[in-house]
């Protein structure tokens, strides 16, 4: 009799443990479900306006209706999930294939953080200008002219200008992402030479001697390490492109003076990892998979390609087609009401 009351006891506590897990899952499910991107293979970036006073609805009505987000109650339901709050007001650069919660995240915080500023990969010098600019951590115009300035050409980190270029296209690329500790008196110039240092002690000579070994210089390698970034947000993925852009260049597909003059973006530390040391593969050329979650497929066989390209524009065509009939839905639905 005892051992079955203890038993009882002991399923008690047990059910409710088991029930709480459950909940648990149930609402990360939610979270992720709700987080999912509007559509990852987009990966361009576009400016939203925050003003000031705007609140967690009124922001999630305004992602929706500019297309970044599938649906404004879902967001606003995430946001409430997550606790989110204190939106900062000013023109953030965001992309349809940010999950929801990264979203909520730059929103909250923009660039700045308890230590200083953020550089995030992917930005341009004239997105990175104007992000500073609307946190308070620089004048735009300023920070432009800084990075224009032809002072920067004689620093020994940018190498030869084989190019010739000019302006912030010098810099382009080489402000590398990631967490600076901002001094109190710092300018703009300051901020850009602690950015192009922390450059000069990642990419060290053992990099530098990986891309002479590769026979490209190091603008070149940013050049490949930016189209990486622009390509792809799946980690895994990074190494394999970089193995197909390299496959094509060795294989005169495409010529290495046909690669843009200058990188498109700041790429991450770890595109820059992958341009360096790409899988070997047969891989020579990459598109993205027709499921529509931001991977790709690769092969070397042209036709394949072709075949494979055809699908995913197909099923971006179906997922066009779907989301206006939802909208035309939704639509009729309020004017019915």
């Amino acid at each position: 009799m005892k051992e079955e009351k203890s038993i009882k006891r002991f399923r008690r506590p047990l059910r409710i443990i088991t029930v709480l897990i459950i909940l648990a899952a149930v609402v990360l499910w939610s979270v992720y479900m709700m987080s999912k991107p509007y559509d990852r293979t987009r990966t361009t970036y576009a400016d939203f306006v925050v003003e000031e006073g705007d609140g967690l609805s009124t922001i999630a009505e305004h992602l929706d209706e500019q297309k970044f987000i599938k649906s404004a109650s879902r967001f606003e339901t995430l946001g409430k999930l997550t606790l989110a709050k204190d939106f900062k007001p000013g023109t953030y650069y965001l992309s349809p294939s940010m999950d929801s919660l990264s979203i909520l995240r730059t929103l909250q915080s923009g660039l700045t953080t308890s230590k200083g500023f953020t550089v995030p990969a992917g930005y341009t010098i004239t997105q990175l200008a104007a992000a500073l600019d609307r946190d308070g951590l620089a004048d735009k115009e300023k920070f432009l002219e800084a990075a224009a300035s032809p002072d920067l050409a004689q620093l020994e980190v940018l190498g030869e200008n084989e190019e010739g270029l000019t302006g912030t296209d010098l810099i382009e690329g080489f402000l590398l992402p990631g967490e600076y500790t901002l001094s109190s008196d710092a300018d703009e110039t300051m901020m850009i030479i602690m950015m192009l240092d922390a450059f000069g002690n990642f990419y060290n000579d053992d990099c530098s001697a990986r891309a002479d070994e590769l026979g490209i210089t190091t603008r070149q390698l940013l050049v490949m390490a930016s189209m990486i970034e622009k390509e792809t947000s799946v980690d895994k993925e990074r190494s394999i492109i970089s193995g197909v852009i390299h496959n094509q260049i060795n294989m005169e597909l495409i010529k290495i003076d046909e690669l843009p003059d200058k990188p498109l973006c700041s790429p991450s530390k770890e595109s820059i990892m992958a341009a360096l040391y790409p899988d070997e593969h047969e891989y020579t050329y990459y598109v993205l998979n027709s499921t529509l979650d931001g991977t790709h497929k690769f092969t070397s066989d042209e036709a394949e390609y072709n075949a494979l390209l055809a699908e995913y524009e197909n099923a971006v065509k179906e997922a066009a087609e779907e989301a206006e009939e939802t909208e035309e839905n939704t639509e009729s639905e309020g004017e019915g009401e």
